[in-house]
């Protein structure tokens, strides 16, 4: 007999405390509201500040622009589903936010590695600073960290929607998260899971070591 094929999922997010969702909304909403205008508020004094137009303050003005855009792929889609008994996604749709959290996330990681460089280079070759992190070099990390979380996100999202979705089509969490999307696959997930473990384990670990690096050169 032949399975359809899912076109959409139902996230299921806060549905074991439905009684709950109406006042859990303007808590997330303030913190979401918060957290955006904090990282907003970062970028517009660097914008506006002349003296603040150094390297660190570059990397920190793009790391806040990445969380805007990383808290904006995800939440807004939760606080409509709080508010409405309409928790359905389309599979486009659930495609291209895993892809956004991935991308976003992954760029992340390495940015913050960046910044550990910068703060390296600054405090451990203080004389030859301006040279080192030039304003090109400084455009060339941020690029970097987000091909690096372009590639990563693109191979988990290509991967993981492309397995056939023909049972349940409802993902145990308040986004399109891999772990809880592969989990309702009909087919067996081993190469995912074995995707996941060596390219997140690369990702992470190879951020993690080049941040890592830097402080230990620091101390």
């Amino acid at each position: 007999m032949k399975m359809n094929q899912t076109t959409e999922f139902i996230l299921l997010g806060f549905s074991g405390i439905i009684d709950h969702q109406f006042s859990l909304f303007p808590i997330f909403l303030c913190i979401y509201m918060i957290t955006v205008s904090g990282n907003l508020c970062i970028i517009i004094t660097y914008k506006l500040s002349p003296s603040l137009h150094t390297p660190m303050y570059f990397f920190l003005a793009n790391f806040s622009l990445l969380e805007i855009m990383y808290v904006s792929s995800t939440v807004p889609k939760m606080l409509s589903s709080l508010l409405t008994k309409c928790k359905v996604i389309s599979f486009s749709g659930c495609a291209v936010q895993m892809y956004c959290v991935l991308l976003f996330g992954g760029t992340e990681c390495y940015m913050l590695a960046a910044m550990a460089y910068d703060r390296y280079n600054a405090i451990c070759h203080p004389l030859m600073y301006t040279q080192i992190m030039r304003e090109i070099v400084c455009i060339q990390h941020i690029v970097g960290s987000y091909v690096i979380g372009a590639v990563n996100a693109l191979i988990h999202t290509v991967f993981t929607f492309s397995l056939p979705f023909c049972g349940s089509n409802e993902i145990d969490h308040f986004f399109c998260d891999v772990p809880p999307v592969l989990e309702i696959s009909c087919q067996d997930i081993w190469v995912n899971v074995l995707v996941i473990f060596v390219i997140s384990g690369c990702v992470i670990i190879g951020s993690f070591v080049l941040t890592t690096l830097s402080y230990i050169e620091i101390i």
